[in-house]
């Protein structure tokens, strides 16, 4: 009886001890939440970060799933936060963050949580906000036509052009949108989108145009796209080639920003100058 009675306490203390490892193995899984991976920036040709028509004052961030995570904090410095604040909680692996300030840059960092355990930070990472809005056929739009006029072109010293093209574009729609400049503003009160500055404002060549001549959107080159990227986001763009936001007219190192003349020129390997245009808004 006594030895029975010794095999029911063994069998019930084994139990005991294996129920008190499963709950120390649970907890020791809630507590190993791995910190989040925030997923790179999108540069172009995407709404993945920067939604369009809102890239002025939205970023998407988007972060990888956590095993056992139930949810995620998400922090944000720069802007109107002086120091990093959380924006919100959210059960899902992207938040969209809104309000933002326009060409403003913002970091981020997100840590997963389930209960009251909370894993480590993800990395930082910093995202601005655009100079202007714009949708894809817009985006689109500013490529074809700077590749029209400069992309084509082999060889660096097309590199500067192609940025300052990117510039002349951005930088008229983006004073004359964000700013009421008093010269340019007047020429683009008609105009709801910058394709339809760029296709019917008579300055530049129009979307059927760029058609028949075979200047299509995944032609583009990558050169241009990074100088378009530049300008409309306020960073340096193709081969550390910083973008110049006062560039309206320029010719070499002369600028005139107060004239609706709108032109760039710049010397040719063979000799003299290449110029595009010295009117753009007709």
């Amino acid at each position: 009886m006594i030895k029975g009675f010794t095999v029911i306490i063994a069998v019930v203390l084994i139990f005991a001890f294996m129920s008190t490892d499963l709950r120390a193995s649970a907890a020791t899984t809630v507590t190993k939440l791995k910190a989040p991976t925030i997923v790179p920036e999108v540069k172009y040709d995407s709404a993945e970060t920067h939604p369009y028509n809102k890239q002025t004052n939205t970023i998407i961030v988007d972060w990888n799933d956590v095993k056992n995570a139930a949810k995620y904090e998400l922090y944000i410095k720069g802007g109107n936060y002086d120091k990093y604040t959380k924006y919100k909680t959210v059960a899902s692996s992207k938040c969209t963050v809104t309000g933002l300030t326009r060409c403003t840059n913002y970091k981020f960092k997100v840590r997963a949580v389930k209960g009251s355990v909370k894993s480590d930070f993800s990395e930082i990472v910093t995202i601005k906000t655009a100079r202007m809005d714009y949708d894809k056929a817009g985006w689109e739009a500013m490529c074809r036509v700077i590749t029209h006029e400069v992309g084509g072109m082999d060889g660096d010293i097309w590199d500067k052009p192609i940025v300052y093209a990117a510039d002349c574009i951005a930088n008229a729609y983006t004073y004359a949108k964000y700013t009421n400049h008093p010269i340019w503003t007047p020429y683009f009160r008609k105009y709801n989108s910058i394709q339809q500055v760029l296709y019917t404002s008579g300055g530049y060549i129009s979307d059927a145009a760029l058609t028949r001549r075979g200047v299509t959107y995944s032609k583009v080159p990558e050169k241009v796209k990074l100088a378009v990227y530049g300008a409309v986001y306020c960073k340096a763009a193709y081969k550390g080639i910083n973008n110049n936001f006062s560039i309206f007219w320029w010719r070499n190192t002369s600028y005139r920003v107060t004239s609706s003349n709108v032109s760039y020129c710049f010397a040719i390997p063979w000799g003299g100058y290449g110029c595009f245009y010295n009117k753009y808004w007709a």
